[in-house]
C-alpha cells in the first residue's frame, strides 16, 4: 500500500473546491475529520492484515 501523508489526502479531498472553501470554510475541517477517518481505517486494516492468524487446519485455541 502506498504511503498516505495526511496534508495530501486533505488536498485531494479538496481538490477543485476553491470557490467552495471560500463561502464556506468549515469544508476544510470536514476534509481533515474525513482524511484522518480514512488513514485511521487503513492503519487498523494494515494492523489486521499483519495479525497472526491460525495456519489452515489448526484449531483455535481457547486458554
Amino acid at each position: 500500500m502506498t504511503y498516505l501523508d495526511r496534508d495530501r489526502l486533505v488536498e485531494s479531498l479538496l481538490r477543485d473546491l476553491d470557490r467552495e472553501l471560500e463561502r464556506y470554510p468549515a469544508l476544510r475541517a470536514f476534509a481533515e475529520r474525513v482524511a484522518d477517518t480514512i488513514l485511521a481505517t487503513l492503519a487498523e486494516h494494515e494492523r489486521r492484515l499483519h495479525m497472526v492468524t491460525p495456519e489452515f487446519g489448526e484449531e483455535e485455541r481457547n486458554g
